[in-house]
C-alpha cells in the first residue's frame, strides 16, 4: 500500500490547512509540510523540477536507507527509521527521508508510516505542532516512541521464550519455540542495524544551530538520543538473552533426545531376549518343545512373562530406571 500524501500549511496554532501540491510555490513563505510517496513518477519529476542539489536529490532518492544527517548550506537532509507495529506480525521497518529549510519540511516514504498519522490526527484535533521545528521534532520522537514499544514487546517475548523453554515440553515444543527465537533475534538483529546509527542522527541533531529549531526542539532531540541509547543497550542485553536462551533450548532439546533414546535402549534389552526365543521357537524343524503339547503356547507366554519380571527385576537392581 502506497503513502498517503498531503500539503498542509501550519497555522501556528497546533492546526493546518490542506493545499494542493501545485500551490507550493517559491513565492509561498508561510510553513508548509509536503508528505509524498517518492516511488510515484508523477513526484520524482515534481522533485526534479525543485532542482536540489545533486547530493540532496540523491540522497532523497536513494535505495540505501541507513539512518544518516547530512548539513547543507541551503537546509538540513534527514534519512530516518521508524516501526509500524503490526499484531500478531513482525513489526515492520519503515524509513522516511526528511529535507528540511526555514518554511519547507518535505518528507518522503513510500509506505504508511504510523507516527506521521499520529500527527495528522493531533493537527485535526488542533493539538498539533505549531512550527516546522515542532513538527520535525514531534515525528522524531513518535518514531522514537514507536521503537521503544517495538523493543518492548521484543523484550517481553524473550522473557515469555526463556519461561517455555526452562519449562520444557518435548521435542516437538522445542521445534516451534526455536522458529520462534530465530524470529526474535532476527528482530533484535535488524532493530540494531538501523538504531545504532539513528542514535548518532539524534546526537548530531541536537547540536544544530538552524534558526527554526528553537530550544525546546533540541531538547526533545537530546532526549531522543538518550532514549534510544538505552535501546541500543536494551538490543545488546536481549542479543545476550537470546544467545543464553538459545544454548538452553539446544541443551533442552539434547536432554529430550537422551531420554527417548534411553527408553529405546531399554524396549531393546527387554525385547531382544523375547525376540531371540520366540524366533528359536518358531523355526520349522523337529524337537521343537511343547510342539504337539495342547497348553504349549501357554507355557511358553508364562515363560516369557518370567523373563521380562526377571529383566524388569535387574533393570531396577542396577538403577538403569
Amino acid at each position: 500500500m502506497s503513502t498517503p500524501q498531503f500539503c498542509k500549511v501550519l497555522d501556528g496554532n497546533g492546526s493546518a490547512k490542506n493545499i494542493r501540491l501545485s500551490d507550493v510555490k517559491p513565492r509561498l513563505k508561510s510553513p508548509v509540510w509536503i508528505h509524498i510517496d517518492y516511488a510515484d513518477e508523477d513526484n520524482l519529476q515534481w522533485l526534479k523540477s525543485l532542482k536540489f542539489d545533486e547530493t540532496v536529490f540523491e540522497n532523497l532518492i536513494d535505495a540505501d536507507t541507513t539512518p544518516r544527517c547530512f548539513r547543507h548550506k541551503k537546509g538540513l537532509l534527514l534519512v530516518v527509521r521508524g516501526v509500524n507495529p503490526r499484531k500478531g506480525e513482525d513489526d515492520d521497518m519503515i524509513a522516511v527521508r526528511i529535507w528540511m529549510t526555514q518554511n519547507r519540511l518535505l518528507t518522503l516514504s513510500h509506505r504508511p508510516v504510523a507516527s506521521i498519522s499520529k500527527i495528522l490526527e493531533k493537527l485535526r484535533r488542533k493539538k498539533g505542532p505549531e512550527t516546522l521545528g515542532d513538527c520535525l521534532s514531534l515525528l522524531l520522537s513518535q518514531m522514537t516512541k514507536q521503537i521503544e514499544e517495538s523493543f518492548f514487546t521484543i523484550n517481553d517475548s524473550l522473557d515469555d521464550l526463556e519461561e517455555n523453554v526452562i519449562r520444557g515440553n518435548g521435542i516437538r515444543q522445542d521445534e516451534s519455540l526455536r522458529e520462534t527465537l530465530s524470529n526474535l533475534r532476527y528482530m533484535v538483529v535488524g532493530l540494531k542495524r538501523y538504531i545504532l546509527p539513528q542514535r548518532d542522527v539524534m546526537r548530531l541533531l541536537e547540536k544544530t544551530d538552524f534558526t527554526f529549531f528553537s530550544e525546546a526542539n533540541l531538547a526533545r532531540f537530546s532526549e531522543n538520543a538518550r532514549d534510544l541509547t538505552a535501546v541500543v543497550d536494551g538490543l545488546e542485553f536481549a542479543k545476550d538473552h537470546s544467545k543464553l536462551t538459545q544454548e538452553e533450548l539446544d541443551s533442552q532439546t539434547n536432554i529430550n533426545i537422551s531420554r527417548t533414546m534411553y527408553l529405546m535402549s531399554l524396549v531393546m534389552v527387554i525385547f531382544t531376549p523375547l525376540t531371540f526365543v520366540t524366533g528359536l521357537l518358531g523355526a520349522n524343524i523337529g524337537g521343537i518343545p511343547f510342539n504337539d503339547n495342547p497348553y504349549g503356547f501357554a507355557f511358553i507366554c508364562v515363560i516369557l512373562l518370567c523373563m521380562v519380571a526377571f529383566q524388569l527385576y535387574l533393570i531396577k537392581r542396577i538403577k538403569w530406571f
